[in-house]
């Protein structure tokens, strides 16, 4: 799979007249999972939202060589697939019908769901673990368990550019470190991967790249292994300290 880079500069966008974008420059890689980091309202989903094309937007913005405001509804459909932070299911599917919504860009409008089709949703609902809640209606589903069929849709779309807001707010510890563990899986496929993490030691652990967020401007982006306590602090207004598992681990909280 070949992902594709975003570039941008001079991005603005924002909500009703009100700026919440402020004037972004930068790269986004293909082949890394870039953990996208951050205080509240620092204009993350923001940001998610304009590389979606679902957010008007000034200044340039490109996905490959394209202009994104210049690609069409459905050809955004096979190369991007977003998991929102918040998903309200309230039509009475069930788990496999919902996975297979991932399948419609790739079909005409009266074309039936192919062999090729059903084994792609198998193949999701497999790598999502959703396997067993395939004939579940999704208005029964857990907050975990939604993500994770959100999951499934967007890998069952199989497009080259996942993005995903806050994908496992609502998973247990286990279920957080699959999830984490089969983004960096698709990265590594060479699949743009960005993921939008409240906890920075998630993404310590499990990305190749940070983009810091702050006040509608990106405050730092650089590899993963620069992110320090001298970034933390800055970013988050507050001391960090590191500390060391007996593996030789480091994770970092706030110094009280």
């Amino acid at each position: 799979m070949n992902g594709l880079a975003y570039t941008f500069s001079g991005l603005s966008a924002g909500y009703n007249g009100t700026p919440v974008l402020r004037d972004l420059s930068g790269v986004v890689r293909p082949g890394l999972l870039t953990a996208l980091i951050g205080p509240n309202g620092g204009g993350k989903s923001t940001f998610l939202r304009a590389l979606s094309g679902l957010l008007p937007f000034r200044g340039t913005l490109r996905l490959g060589e394209r202009d994104l405001s210049r690609v069409s509804r459905r050809e955004m459909g096979r190369l991007v697939g977003v998991v929102p932070q918040q998903v309200r299911m309230g039509a009475p599917f069930t788990v496999h019908e919902a996975v297979a919504l991932g399948r419609l860009p790739h079909q005409g409008l009266t074309t039936r769901r192919s062999e090729e089709d059903e084994e792609r949703v198998l193949r999701a609902v497999a790598r999502s673990d959703v396997e067993h809640l395939l004939l579940r209606p999704v208005t029964r589903l857990s907050g975990g368990e939604t993500q994770r069929v959100m999951l499934a849709t967007v890998l069952a779309q199989d497009p080259p550019v996942m993005l995903l807001d806050e994908p496992v707010s609502a998973q247990d510890p286990l279920r957080t470190a699959r999830v984490l563990s089969l983004l960096r899986d698709l990265a590594a496929e060479g699949r743009t991967v960005v993921a939008a993490l409240h906890d920075v030691n998630l993404a310590v652990a499990f990305a190749d790249a940070f983009l810091a967020m702050k006040d509608g401007r990106v405050a730092f982006a650089a590899p993963i292994s620069e992110l320090d306590g001298e970034v933390l602090g800055e970013l988050y207004d507050a001391p960090f300290e590191a500390y060391l598992s007996e593996r030789g681990d480091r994770t970092w909280h706030v110094r009280a």
